[in-house]
C-alpha cells in the first residue's frame, strides 16, 4: 500500500500525490481521501475524477488520517497493489447492489453519510453478500452536515451514491465503540419512526422521554440549542441479535422527534448509551491490538463525534496513538457513519464507532 499525504486542498497538490502515487511500482488502482478543508473546487475535482485511467474511489470527509495525524486540509492518496472492481450504487429507495459483489474476498464501502436511502442500501448489501463477505468503510460528507457531492469514482464526484470496491484479498476487521448502556435494565421501543427521525418512544414524544433520563445525569435542561452539546454523550443504542448494540447519534430536535445519523426502525429495541474518555479510548486499545498473520497496511474509519466528545488536540490525539500504534502505512477518514460487517456480524451503519482494517 503506497501513501501520498498533503496539506492543501488544492487541485494541484492532489494532482501531485497522485502521480507519485502512480509512479511507484505495482500500483494498480487509487483510493483518495479527501478533508474537506476551506473547501474543494467541486467542479475541477469532479473533473479530474472522470479523468483518472486506474480504478478510482474515495470522497470528502470532515477529516483524514495519515499515520497518527489528524488533517482538517488536503488528504492523502493511496496507492493499491490490487485492480479492484469499483461500483458505483445509486442511493435509491431501493438500490441495486451488484450480484457480483458477493464473490469478493471483502469489501470497501464509501457512501455519502447525509443520504436519505443509507439503510436500503445496507440492507440490499446485507442481502447480496450475507456475512460471508467483510465489509468495512464509512460516510462521506461534511461537519457541517449540510448535503453535498461528496462521492469520488471514475464517473465524477456524486451526491447520493455509494461507491464500492470488491478486494480480492481477506481483510482482519474490528469493531470498538466504548458506549455502555446508562441502565442496564432500561428498555426503550421505538412506537414512531421513520427513516432516521424518532418520533415517539413508548408511545410517548421521543424528545420527552430522553430528557427525562438525561437531564438528571447530565444536570442540565435540554434546549434545541444546545441539543447536540449534550446529546453527544448520551447516543441511543439499538439492540443487535449477538447482544451487542449499533449506537445511534442523536444530532438534533424536531419539534418532540429526534433526529439521529442513521436509521431507526419503527419498534426497534433501543436503550440509552453513556460513555467517557476511559471507556472510549479501552475501545480504542482494542483495536490497536488487532493482527493478522501478515499485515501490509492499515485502514483506519471512525466517528467524527468522537473527536468532538473527546477532544481534537488530546484526547483524540491519544485515541489515534493507540489505533496506529506502529509505522504500518495507515489511512483512513474521520467519518458521518461507519459501515462494518463481518462473519460474526451482519453489515451495518453505525455512529460514534471505530473500525480498523488490516490488509495482507
Amino acid at each position: 500500500m503506497q501513501l501520498q499525504t498533503f496539506e492543501t486542498s488544492d487541485m494541484a497538490a492532489l494532482r501531485a500525490a497522485t502521480e507519485t502515487v502512480q509512479a511507484a511500482a505495482g500500483v494498480r488502482s487509487l483510493l483518495v481521501l479527501l478533508a474537506e478543508g476551506a473547501g474543494w473546487p467541486t467542479a475541477e475535482l469532479d473533473a479530474w475524477a472522470r479523468r483518472q485511467t486506474l480504478p478510482l474511489l474515495g470522497g470528502l470527509f470532515p477529516r483524514v488520517i495519515a499515520q497518527r495525524r489528524l488533517l482538517a486540509q488536503g488528504g492523502v492518496v493511496v496507492g493499491l497493489p490490487w485492480a479492484v472492481a469499483v461500483h458505483r450504487i445509486a442511493l435509491t429507495a431501493q438500490p441495486e447492489v451488484p450480484a457480483a459483489l458477493a464473490d469478493a474476498a471483502s469489501l470497501l464501502v464509501l457512501t455519502d453519510g447525509l443520504a436519505a436511502h443509507i439503510q436500503p442500501f445496507i440492507d440490499a448489501l446485507y442481502d447480496t453478500v450475507g456475512v460471508t463477505v467483510t465489509s468495512v468503510g464509512g460516510g462521506c460528507g461534511s461537519l457541517s452536515l449540510r448535503q453535498g457531492p461528496c462521492v469520488l469514482t471514475a464517473q465524477g464526484l456524486e451526491a447520493d451514491v455509494a461507491a464500492v470496491a470488491a478486494l480480492p484479498v481477506p481483510l482482519t476487521l474490528g469493531v470498538r465503540h466504548g458506549w455502555r448502556p446508562l441502565d442496564p435494565s432500561l428498555v426503550l421501543e421505538a412506537t414512531g419512526a421513520e427513516g432516521n427521525v424518532v418520533h415517539t418512544l413508548n408511545w410517548e414524544p421521543a424528545l420527552t422521554v430522553y430528557r427525562r433520563l438525561v437531564e438528571p445525569v447530565a444536570g442540565v435542561a435540554i434546549t434545541p440549542d444546545n441539543f447536540f452539546d449534550v446529546a453527544k454523550a448520551f447516543p441511543l443504542g439499538l439492540l443487535r441479535a449477538d447482544g451487542e448494540f449499533i449506537v445511534r447519534d442523536p444530532i438534533r430536535v424536531e419539534g418532540e422527534s429526534l433526529v439521529c445519523v442513521g436509521a431507526v426502525r419503527p419498534h426497534a429495541t433501543l436503550t440509552l448509551l453513556n460513555g467517557s474518555a476511559t471507556t472510549l479510548l479501552q475501545a480504542a486499545d482494542d483495536l490497536g491490538r488487532l493482527s493478522a498473520p501478515t499485515v501490509s497496511g492499515r485502514w483506519v474509519f471512525d466517528c467524527i463525534s468522537r473527536v468532538l466528545f473527546l477532544g481534537e488536540q488530546e484526547g483524540f490525539g491519544e485515541e489515534l496513538r493507540r489505533l496506529v500504534p506502529d509505522a504500518v502505512p495507515t489511512a483512513g477518514a474521520l467519518t458521518l457513519g461507519e459501515v462494518a460487517g463481518m462473519a460474526s456480524q451482519r453489515v451495518a451503519f453505525c455512529n460514534k464507532t471505530a473500525t480498523l482494517a488490516l490488509l495482507p
